[in-house]
């Protein structure tokens, strides 16, 4: 049973009594043991999305229900104890220690004075162990690099002891290192504590290893979902910028420019890591490679090219010279 699901959902922004829709007709749904990626464009209406999901703005039409309610019929606290909502801004808090910070997170359990129990401080021990950042609970959040900020505030949504958890860009500051542990550690949540995990990210190719399912907005605001490897074979990622000089590909799970070429051709490397350092150095030089190609090239090392007559290449100058 889907813990989120919208029926018919449109939605848009409003301006001075005008509305503008931006995405209509979505039948979407949320399952709890998933991590779900929400990938798109700049500006293709993916915050907006979570947005309404998250019941922050109202749809233009249709509705959303949250654990078989309406959301018009949950209140704001009953919906602290189904949703919460990791932004995307940076967070400052910096006078808080980082147990502090998370301890926010208990809010909707306690009472009007927010005064943590026994019971409130071991969740938020538990949360601090979970995202993996147990040793620095008292240190404040000032000292915390953007990573280890980041592990906070997820910390800080487990502690509210939810069923959903949604993320608008959670990587978007992050170095790579960064990014791949914290993609990781939210998979991880969605299978070990049976969460309903949403995200939404420009970090494809992350998004396609750890994500169980896709939502898709394409160019033409088409919301396309289903597991990750339905979504991917559906051509929908070729549709996501609607622009002839990026294309998806498929073995890399990430986007590329197309680059004008002089030839095609097929590498004979028996190192996947090698041919693809070469297919990669061949590329940007104007030789693209494609397992069809009837000329084929040796790659024993990057100093070290057989030419399809026999001859040896030094290097990719050489190769590039000898097509031109």
């Amino acid at each position: 049973m889907a813990i989120l699901q919208t029926h018919d959902m449109a939605v848009g922004f409003g301006q001075g009594g005008k509305r503008t829709t931006l995405l209509k007709g979505l039948n979407l749904k949320l399952e709890q043991g998933s991590l779900v990626a929400l990938l798109g464009r700049n500006g293709a209406g993916k915050s907006t999305l979570i947005r309404a999901i998250t019941c922050d703005n109202a749809p233009i039409e249709g509705s959303v229900e949250i654990d078989g309610k309406l959301s018009s019929a949950i209140t704001k606290h009953q919906l602290s104890r189904l949703v919460a909502l990791v932004a995307t801004e940076r967070i400052m808090g910096g006078a808080f220690t980082i147990s502090e910070l998370v301890g926010l997170g208990r809010q909707p359990h306690t009472g009007f004075l927010g005064r943590l129990s026994k019971h409130d401080k071991e969740v938020v021990k538990e949360c601090l162990e979970a995202v993996g950042i147990s040793h620095k609970a008292q240190q404040h959040v000032a000292s915390l690099s953007d990573g280890e900020r980041q592990k906070t505030m997820i910390a800080k949504a487990l502690a509210q002891e939810t069923p959903i958890i949604v993320l608008d860009e959670p990587t978007a500051f992050l170095d790579v290192a960064s990014r791949i542990e914290t993609m990781q550690l939210l998979h991880k949540l969605a299978h070990e504590q049976n969460k309903a995990v949403l995200l939404s990210s420009h970090d494809i190719s992350q998004s396609l290893l750890l994500a169980d399912e896709l939502w898709v907005i394409t160019s033409d605001r088409e919301v396309v979902t289903g597991t990750t490897e339905q979504v991917v074979m559906s051509g929908a990622m070729d549709r996501v910028f609607g622009d002839t000089s990026i294309f998806f590909n498929g073995s890399l799970c990430d986007y590329e420019a197309q680059l004008p070429t002089v030839a095609t051709v097929r590498i004979n490397c028996g190192d996947n890591n090698l041919a693809r350092c070469m297919t990669n150095a061949l590329l940007r030089n104007g030789i693209a490679v494609d397992e069809t190609s009837d000329i084929i090239i040796k790659v024993d090392d990057v100093n070290h090219i057989t030419l399809p007559d026999g001859k040896i290449a030094g290097g990719v100058k050489e190769v590039v010279g000898y097509f031109k």
